[in-house]
Parts: C-alpha cells; sequence; structure tokens
C-alpha cells in the first residue's frame, strides 16, 4: 500500500492529525465570550480555528469578511483533495462549490441579486447576465455540471448532488459511506428548510456533527473519511461565520 501524498494512508494520517486538533468547546466559548470583534479575532487566533481568521481584520465591510471565509473554505477542500488518490480527488474537490449552492439556487429563480455577489469571483459573472440567460455564463466553468438546472430555474442543490456522485470511483464501500453522508446532509437540509424562522438550528448541526465523525471512524482508509472531516470542517466554519459576522456588524463604525 502507498504511503505517500495521494495515498489513503497519507490521508488518514494527515486527517487523524486535523481531528485531534479541533477546536473543543472551551476554545470556542473563551472566544466568543467577548463582543468585542477585535478581542473576539485574538482569542479565536489562539485556537485551532486560526488559520481561518488570518486575513480577518476589525474595519472589514462583511461581505469581504465573508468573501475570505469561503476563500478559505476553498483552500481546505484543495488540501484535502490532495491528499487523496487521484481517482478521487475530483469527488472531494466538487465541496468547494457548497457555500454558493443557496446563492445559485436564488440566482437560478431569478431572484434580486444581492449586491455583495456582483463583487465575488465566482458570482459576479453570473450576476452580470440577464435573469433568462445566466445559465450561459457557466459555459466551460468548474459550474458547467450546474448548467441545466440554472436554465430549469431550480434545483440546483440536487444538480451538485448528481454530479458528485457521478465523480465517484467505481468502490461500493467507498460509495456506501459516502452515500450516509449525503442522506444526513439531505436529511438536515430538510429540516432547516422546513423549521419556523425562529427554530434554532443548533442542536440539529451538533447531531450531524455527531454523526459525520462515526462516518469518519467507520471508514478509515476511504474518501468518506475526507468528506466527513470536510463536513466537520463546514460545520465548524459555519458557525465561526457567524459569531464572526455577529460581532463585526455590532462593532462601532462598522461598514454596512
Amino acid at each position: 500500500m502507498s504511503t505517500g501524498a495521494g495515498s489513503f494512508a497519507y490521508a488518514q494520517a494527515r486527517l487523524q492529525a486535523r481531528i485531534g486538533m479541533r477546536a473543543g468547546p472551551a476554545d470556542l466559548q473563551r472566544a466568543r465570550s467577548t463582543r468585542d470583534f477585535t478581542a473576539f479575532l485574538q482569542l479565536v487566533r489562539s485556537t485551532p480555528q486560526a488559520r481561518y481568521v488570518a486575513r480577518l481584520a476589525p474595519g472589514m465591510n462583511p461581505h469581504e469578511l465573508e468573501r475570505r471565509l469561503r476563500d478559505e473554505w476553498q483552500t481546505a477542500v484543495e488540501e484535502v483533495a490532495r491528499w487523496q488518490p487521484a481517482a478521487w480527488q475530483d469527488t472531494v474537490r466538487w465541496l468547494r462549490w457548497l457555500p454558493y449552492l443557496a446563492a445559485l439556487e436564488k440566482l437560478a429563480r431569478g431572484g434580486r441579486a444581492p449586491a455583495w455577489t456582483r463583487m465575488d469571483p465566482v458570482l459576479g459573472r453570473i450576476v452580470a447576465m440577464e435573469p433568462g440567460t445566466r445559465a450561459e455564463s457557466l459555459t466551460g466553468t468548474p459550474l458547467q455540471p450546474l448548467q441545466a438546472a440554472m436554465q430549469a430555474e431550480g434545483g440546483i442543490v440536487a444538480a451538485w448532488l448528481q454530479h458528485w456522485r457521478s465523480l465517484w470511483a467505481a468502490n461500493a464501500t467507498a460509495a456506501a459511506g459516502l452515500e450516509r453522508i449525503a442522506r444526513e446532509v439531505e436529511a438536515l437540509d430538510a429540516l432547516l428548510r422546513a423549521a419556523p424562522p425562529s427554530a434554532a438550528s443548533d442542536e440539529m448541526q451538533a447531531a450531524l456533527a455527531q454523526r459525520l465523525l462515526r462516518v469518519f471512524r467507520r471508514n478509515p482508509l476511504s474518501p468518506a473519511a475526507a468528506v466527513a472531516f470536510l463536513g466537520l470542517e463546514a460545520l465548524d466554519l459555519l458557525a465561526l461565520r457567524g459569531a464572526v459576522l455577529m460581532r463585526a456588524v455590532l462593532a462601532p463604525g462598522a461598514a454596512a
């Protein structure tokens, strides 16, 4: 069995180390104990999440903060993808588009484009098109697999999942682990969509985190371990995003 970069053994060792370094509840509780944005960033930089806030600074526009967090997510996905065997790298890389799916769904349905999308390097070229021609802007881009859904004015998440499944190499055991993750995420998405606006999602996301951790532990030397790890990272980043934006918006003189 190969043990160098681009092998499951190498990937598992790196992922196991990262799982062991995940920020614990005490780390995050200390950071969230302050409402001051500058102090919050300093405290997060003393935790394993430091890499995600390295390029954030007080005074930044909230949209810029979000864009940088999306960039950090894409960097994390690319790093984990490179650890995988070549046959599975594209499966992992396709996760980089997850933060954009909600915005793409809205654009597909002809919804009004939020101001931040015009400056976004991924969404800007789509928003620049008229609603009826936005699908054309995906031609020749990494998002082309979502073009039919854009033309149909909806179904972006389903199209994303369909293409993701098409990237899986022929391995029944690995596919079973990946399918389990897909079902868990679909179930959470359905619950969140059905929940009233006042409902808290923390408990549902915490339950998903526990299930992803089980998938990670039960599927060593498998692409499912990489996807489960990135699922945990995505949940951590989602919580971090909320904490960052709350403090940035409340900061004196914060830009709108």
